[in-house]
């Protein structure tokens, strides 16, 4: 999936940033907090008029609110043919293309190509640094077949 690495690293170029909260503000998207539905952790929104909404769970983390929102600006970006989707609980485990490219993307923003590695340092402890899941990790660094 070179081509959502190239889109990243064109709009981190572009607006000189990695920070979701940032990104949104530049590209004029909406943030909404609020309690969503059982299993729910997001969703984004786009009306007829190309105004674009991401709503997130009121009851995440940051860690956890920045991982969703970079996954929903994914599908706001690299889906453009979509009006809504939704993040949910086992978002990670869904194989479906659309929610693949979409964690990818989530990846390639929160993590950057240069991040230090050290000596030993397993998946879980550079997750924990980076303040990502061990997923996020792991689709990064995955080696394209």
């Amino acid at each position: 999936m070179l081509w959502i690495k190239q889109i990243v690293n064109g709009l981190i170029e572009m607006y000189g940033t990695r920070d979701v909260y940032e990104l949104l503000n530049y590209l004029e998207v909406t943030l909404m907090r609020k309690e969503l539905f059982k299993n729910e952790k997001g969703r984004f929104f786009r009306d007829m008029f190309g105004n674009e909404t991401i709503f997130i769970s009121n009851n995440l983390s940051e860690e956890e609110e920045k991982i969703v929102i970079a996954h929903e600006l994914g599908h706001l970006i690299l889906h453009t043919d979509l009006n809504t989707s939704f993040y949910t609980k086992n978002h990670l485990i869904n194989k479906n293309k659309l929610e693949m490219e979409a964690n990818r993307f989530a990846a390639e923003l929160l993590i950057p190509d240069d991040v230090e590695i050290y000596e030993n340092e397993t998946i879980s402890q550079l997750a924990c640094r980076l303040n990502v899941t061990e997923d996020l990790i792991k689709l990064k660094f995955r080696k394209e077949a």
